[in-house]
């Protein structure tokens, strides 16, 4: 995934009191950086997921102790650990990082392969201390809001992945500007949705990173997530294709309720 991020920000309005978050101290008021091309601050609920001592996939924090990702990045589930705080891999001077284990995997149960319910929770080994590099992001629970949300036309994904025009996989959190596309071509499935961009594209590497956008949430500006990156059409030129969160929020409400403890 190539490095970029749209000037323009997209707002959802949320009544106050109708909106329900999975985790509440998500909400630190978010504000990105990015003007045109530029860097932007980290992305504090970024996980960065290693298998064997190497970059596996990404996912986004969302509790206490719960990692979210796609379900396809949990098929060799040995030595799995998750890395918070990761800005760029290749240095230690961007701030502190703290490192899992993975000691529990939660794959939806009608997962097959990435086409449907590509979506798994992985339980680390202690609970996460929050801080200012890493936090969870916001999960909206009310469904109430799908059609507030459905309408959303541009999101932000977030994540390591490879670059489409060079092939390499970045060392630092790259973010990637994409609009919803019509939903005829993820085949009508309403537990996915689609996405794409002209110039830059959802590659190889990003699968299990979050796909986001800006809400107002009771006056504060907070990033929310609705999107985990599933699939790619193509050689890293077509669109992305997204594991709808919204769409199996009761199923992360039951399965983390469930294992809390």
């Amino acid at each position: 995934m190539t490095f970029l991020f749209s000037s323009i920000l997209i707002f959802l309005l949320l009544e106050a009191g109708s909106a329900q978050l999975l985790d509440e101290r998500c909400q630190k008021s978010y504000r990105s950086r990015v003007i045109g091309g530029k860097n932007s601050e980290r992305a504090p609920w970024m996980a960065y997921l290693i298998r064997n001592g190497n970059f596996a996939c990404g996912g986004s924090l969302v509790a206490y102790r719960f990692v979210l990702t796609a379900a396809h990045c949990t098929q060799v589930n040995d030595n799995l650990y998750v890395r918070l705080g990761e800005l760029d891999s290749a240095t230690n001077r961007d701030g502190p990082t703290e490192q899992f284990r993975v000691v529990q995997i939660f794959r939806h149960e009608n997962y097959v392969t990435h086409m449907s319910h590509d979506i798994a929770l992985l339980k680390l080994d202690r609970a996460v201390v929050y801080r200012a590099n890493v936090r969870p992001i916001c999960i909206m629970l009310d469904t109430k809001l799908r059609s507030k949300i459905n309408a959303i036309p541009e999101f932000t994904l977030t994540g390591w992945g490879q670059s489409a025009h060079y092939y390499q996989m970045p060392t630092r959190l790259q973010r990637l500007t994409v609009r919803r596309i019509n939903d005829y071509w993820c085949n009508g499935q309403t537990e996915r949705f689609c996405c794409r961009n002209p110039a830059q594209f959802v590659c190889f590497g990003d699968s299990g990173s979050p796909l986001g956008a800006l809400v107002l949430y009771r006056k504060r500006i907070i990033f929310a997530q609705f999107g985990i990156a599933s699939s790619v059409t193509g050689n890293c030129d077509g669109y992305g294709i997204f594991t709808d969160v919204m769409h199996y929020t009761p199923w992360l409400v039951a399965t983390i309720r469930r294992h809390w403890n």
